[in-house]
């Protein structure tokens, strides 16, 4: 449709912001809803949700966005035409916050035309270095077709190896959906497709408290005090106790082991193999220079309300409605992070430099696609960065919301046992009481804790958890002169811990604090103990692993544990080295290095598992062990199932084709289980 008839008094019109109230007239009076349901464990699903709801309003859609776990199930049965986005988590993982939207649509009781009525598509975001590539995507679609559902265009699986990322399957993928949406629904004469330069109304408001309030106590002006954050659900206040480097300082890489304890009467405490979230934040030193950069110094500090202005885009829960512009940036909005294409689309409306404009308007285009990525993710460009180099770019306040991503919780594997954390306690309050008997053991009394376990002990007072990390600092140089770092391992580094605060001269009294979160893990461990548990965890990916075999050793006295590790030097980058050797003389567990640098002719994990054969195929065959492997997702995860697969040949005496389905069978039979991660 052309858009150039348009009246110099309509070009005016457009070129103002659509407001909350026009879509809300859309809503009411057009049947032609369009409903976007996600799923996000990042942001990227909801970015991509939010992104082709914006592109629905211009072609006058009633665009409704909502996470799955938060829409009203009970209207699904009235939708017509529904957009499900759903990204993968973990190996093949729902999101979150689509956990239980997932659980409703597999009730048994659901009739097989329960959805019917609706017509539907699928985007998945995914990584295909994982087995499971985009499992929660292709499952839905499958369930929703077993409801009754229609597809009215094909569903695409988009792939986080592509050379354009996401964006190499999504832009092909839109074109095609607003083709057959607008042959389906067609625009209502006389409405016109809404241009692009025209921006649509902020999602939220910025509004500052008045500057005349003389009296303090004045109640028509009181206001509640900003805030930091929200408290979210199931939150527990963390104090950080350690964060060593374990890896040697000529190292290239940095890796921290990391202690946190937990005192909190509620606390429900976790399980061998679960996963710590938690939600960094900005240092102070990169805010000051991201407000002064902007003009926002002087403000930073004065108190304000967010205010709410779309129906369907509500402040995230853990962000407070009264802020500060510098708490925003320090504790809730991602400005150093690569952008996303949305980002680059919204920058458009924000200068008023024709040069700026077209180059931006080239990289959000299909044939400036490759020149996008070579700009922005490849060489890992920060927000920040980004803006520096567009300087005529002028964010307004009131769409701080809308264009700069929020901070995403990030998840470690915890690489300690719950029941080690409750014996040291109860061992640390014996011989506190003087009662631990002559031998070191603790005066037997059964405690329940938490999560179950019975264990045995003297104990007055609450137990404190321990929890234990090992991450990874992610510091990196691409073509630009400046470091890369991430965000989350970058705020740890400078957190301040509990064994540092001891050194003289400190003026810091308190070791650093921060809410997190136990999520259960996807690997399991075998309910009996005497199975054989086979461990393969290279690099940070040992750290379930510690998990499981201190629970393992400690708790359950099991001795047929074995671990493949792997490192590139043993005297730099064996991880918990002293700890694994010390099992091994013990004789309760066998383990394996593989220190790929330390010879001519590297050496990995695989390779040992081939070296080991024997024993690998009497754990799994014979005694019917499980296997757990855990680390990178690049090129790893698939070494070790091709050096499985020619295990089970050699030692099974059978076909490469027939030990690939055998290692298929046992992997069904949740013996062999990977949690990976790119």
């Amino acid at each position: 449709m052309s858009l150039s008839t348009n009246t110099p008094t309509e070009e005016v019109q457009q070129q103002q912001p659509i407001d909350a109230k026009h879509l809300e007239h859309i809503a009411i009076h057009n049947s032609r809803r369009i409903l976007f349901l996600y799923g996000s464990q990042t942001g990227c699903a909801q970015d991509v949700a939010e992104n082709a709801a914006r592109e629905a309003r211009r072609m006058h859609f009633s665009a409704t966005v909502s996470a799955m776990d938060d829409y009203d199930r009970s209207l699904l049965i009235r939708e017509q035409f529904v957009v499900f986005i759903a990204s993968t988590t973990g190996q093949g993982e729902e999101p979150d916050n689509m956990k239980k939207f997932w659980k409703f649509l597999l009730r048994k009781s659901h009739p097989s035309d329960a959805l019917d009525h609706m017509e539907y598509t699928v985007l998945g975001l995914g990584d295909s270095s994982y087995i499971k590539f985009n499992w929660p995507a292709k499952k839905l679609y499958k369930r929703l077709m077993q409801l009754g559902a229609v597809p009215f265009y094909e569903p695409a699986y988009a792939d986080d190896q592509h050379y354009l990322g996401v964006d190499g399957t999504l832009g092909p993928w839109l074109t095609g959906l607003w083709k057959v949406a607008l042959e389906k629904y067609p625009i209502p004469p006389p409405l016109k497709i809404i241009p692009e330069h025209v921006i649509f109304k902020n999602s939220f408001s910025l509004v500052f408290d008045p500057k005349d309030i003389i009296n303090p106590e004045n109640t028509s002006h009181a206001q509640q005090p900003p805030l930091d954050f929200n408290q979210e659900p199931n939150s527990y206040l963390a104090t950080l106790l350690t964060k060593n480097r374990i890896t040697h300082e000529k190292h290239t890489q940095d890796v921290r082991h990391i202690e946190l304890l937990v005192n909190d009467p509620v606390f429900p405490g976790y399980h061998p193999g679960d996963v710590l979230t938690m939600r960094p934040r900005n240092l102070a030193k990169d805010v000051d220079e991201f407000l002064e950069y902007n003009g926002w110094t002087s403000i930073a500090d004065d108190p304000l309300t967010i205010v709410e202005n779309l129906s369907d885009h509500r402040l995230p829960k853990h962000i407070p409605h009264r802020q500060t512009i510098r708490s925003l940036l320090t504790n809730h909005l991602n400005v150093f992070t690569t952008p996303r294409t949305s980002f680059f689309q919204l920058l458009i409306h924000f200068t008023s430099n024709e040069d700026e404009k077209d180059k931006l308007r080239e990289f959000v285009s299909p044939a400036g696609q490759d020149d996008l990525y070579s700009y922005s993710h490849r060489m890992k460009r920060t927000i920040f960065e980004v803006l520096a180099d567009f300087k005529d770019v002028k964010i307004p306040l009131d769409y701080m919301l809308d264009i700069f991503p929020v901070i995403m919780p990030r998840s470690f594997s915890i690489a300690s046992a719950p029941l080690e954390s409750v014996l040291e306690q109860i061992q640390v309050a014996s011989d506190a009481s003087g009662t631990s008997p002559s031998n070191g053991e603790a005066v037997v009394q059964q405690v329940t804790t938490s999560n179950g376990t019975v264990v045995s002990g003297n104990v007055d007072g609450e137990l404190q958890w321990k929890i234990d990390l090992c991450i990874a600092i992610v510091h990196y140089k691409t073509k630009l002169w400046k470091w890369r770092s991430g965000i989350c391992t970058k705020w740890l580094k400078n957190l301040h811990a509990a064994d540092e605060l001891e050194a003289e001269g400190t003026t810091i009294k308190e070791p650093s604090q921060f809410w997190i979160r136990i999520q259960r893990g996807t690997l399991k461990l075998p309910k009996d103990p005497s199975v054989p548990l086979i461990c393969i965890g290279p690099g940070t990916g040992v750290a379930p692993m510690r998990s499981f075999l201190h629970h393992r050793i400690y708790a359950q006295g099991a001795t047929q544990n074995v671990l493949f590790f792997g490192c590139r030097k043993r005297e730099r980058d064996y991880h918990y080295r002293e700890e694994w050797e010390r099992f091994q003389t013990e004789g309760r567990l066998k383990v394996f290095a593989a220190c790929s640098r330390d010879q001519e002719d590297k050496v990995y994990v695989q390779h040992l598992l081939e070296q080991q054969s024997a024993l690998v195929w009497t754990y799994l065959h014979d005694q019917k062990g499980i296997i757990l492997l855990s680390g990178s997702s690049n090129r790893m995860p698939a070494d070790v199932t091709r050096a499985l697969e020619r295990v089970i040949a050699k030692e099974g005496k059978m076909s490469l084709e027939d030990a690939h389905a055998y290692l298929g069978k046992v992997e069904k039979e949740g013996r062999f289980q990977q949690e990976c991660w790119a």
